[in-house]
């Protein structure tokens, strides 16, 4: 036996707004839609442009 939610959840943003229901349903499945391997290549781009970056600033602060 299911029980079915009398209310359904409204998500809220940090500025208080509710969100979009169809537009985070979109985002989710046009996300889902990539393959694993694009995904993955996407985060550890983003990880070694962050940690290049950060290197980056450490060099030029300390170089004065």
């Amino acid at each position: 036996m299911f029980l079915k939610p009398l209310k359904q959840s409204e998500a809220l943003s940090h500025h208080g707004d509710s969100i979009n229901p169809d537009f985070a349903k979109w985002v989710t499945d046009f996300i889902s839609g990539f393959s694993e391997n694009l995904l993955i290549s996407i985060f550890i781009f983003g990880l070694v442009l962050f940690f290049s970056l950060f290197i980056f600033i450490l060099f030029f602060s300390r170089r004065r």
